[in-house]
């Protein structure tokens, strides 16, 4: 998760400015970086974050507040909208008249199907069916490649695929087969087709018009005590979280194995009257303490201070960890 760090005058942001160096420094898990004239630090979660802002304010002390966070969203393809067209892109390079032709098929994915986590979730074929890698975003292109044209073809489809032309949202869980291209004069450089195919993708993005959006969802794992699991679901719940499962820690445990415990051979067990969890389950009295296990899937622009609110439900004792979930489509209000 990240945070925009904003000075709350032109003199404090020297002061930020170092204080945030400093602080990557001594904290390698947080990254500072300037994006369009803001600071942003990225941390490890909405705890770690907390944890910088406090060091920021009690170690260095510098006047600073922060910035709301928010989610990104994305946009897809209506349900069944599927077309295939063939787009020619002229231009002039160098005093000569070129003309790329592109035949694309455009289409959302199915449910079963599964994007490419490179491609931020969509899906991008070549000619032969096989996927095709995405642009480098480390240096240059190779020599290797440089005559390579799906090198090219994937540089187009991947600017047209950050910016939708009804949103200006990135796209996710698109499928993009590149049929066939062609270049006239056949001597041209195989560069034209980056220009030509993101002309020709944003052509189909048009002619399909604007499709749902969706938003990034998380997994759940929370571990409190018995005596808060209603308070907490009920959080879930009203925020829009879906329950999975429900559990006690023994039987996660028992699920997070792999089936073959360790062998008891030359280990002292102690008896059963010295374990206290054995004497509390026997006489009743433990039903209180027993730590439960909630799994749960939930939207993440509702969980980004979820930390706060779970300790103030669990007295302080609740711990959870999250994980991404994908994108979902959002409802229209």
């Amino acid at each position: 998760m990240s945070s925009s760090i904003i000075p709350q005058s032109t003199a404090d942001l020297q002061p930020v400015h170092d204080a945030l160096l400093a602080l990557s420094r001594t904290d390698p898990s947080a990254r500072v970086e300037a994006v369009e004239g803001q600071l942003l630090v990225h941390g490890l979660g909405s705890l770690h974050l907390e944890i910088i802002e406090g060091r920021l304010r009690d170690e260095w002390g510098v006047a600073f507040e922060t910035g709301r966070r928010r989610v990104t969203f994305r946009e897809t393809l209506t349900e069944g909208c599927e077309q295939t067209l063939e787009e020619t892109w002229k231009t002039d390079v160098g005093g000569r008249a070129i003309e790329a032709k592109l035949r694309l098929s455009v289409k959302p994915l199915s449910e079963g199907e599964n994007g490419d986590a490179q491609w931020d979730g969509n899906l991008v074929l070549s000619d032969s069916g096989s996927p095709l890698l995405p642009p480098t975003i480390d240096g240059p292109i190779t020599t290797q490649d440089r005559h390579n044209p799906l090198i090219y073809i994937a540089q187009g489809l991947s600017s047209s695929l950050l910016s939708s032309p009804h949103s200006g949202l990135p796209y996710s869980r698109v499928s993009v087969t590149i049929e066939s291209y062609e270049l006239s004069p056949p001597d041209t450089h195989v560069s034209t087709l980056a220009g030509a195919s993101s002309f020709a993708l944003r052509k189909a993005f048009q002619g399909t018009g604007r499709g749902p959006l969706m938003e990034p969802y998380v997994h759940l794992r929370i571990s409190l005590g018995e005596e808060h699991i209603g308070r907490v679901v009920k959080d879930l719940t009203e925020n829009g979280g879906e329950i999975v499962d429900l559990g006690d820690q023994t039987s996660e445990a028992n699920n997070d194995d792999d089936g073959n415990p360790y062998s008891s051979d030359g280990v002292y067990l102690p008896p059963e009257w010295m374990s206290p969890s054995a004497f509390s389950e026997k006489t009743g009295h433990g039903g209180s303490g027993m730590k439960r296990t909630i799994r749960a899937t939930a939207p993440l622009s509702k969980m980004l201070d979820f930390n706060n609110r779970l300790r103030a439900l669990s007295g302080g004792h609740g711990t959870f960890e999250m994980s991404a979930a994908g994108f979902k489509i959002v409802n229209k209000s």
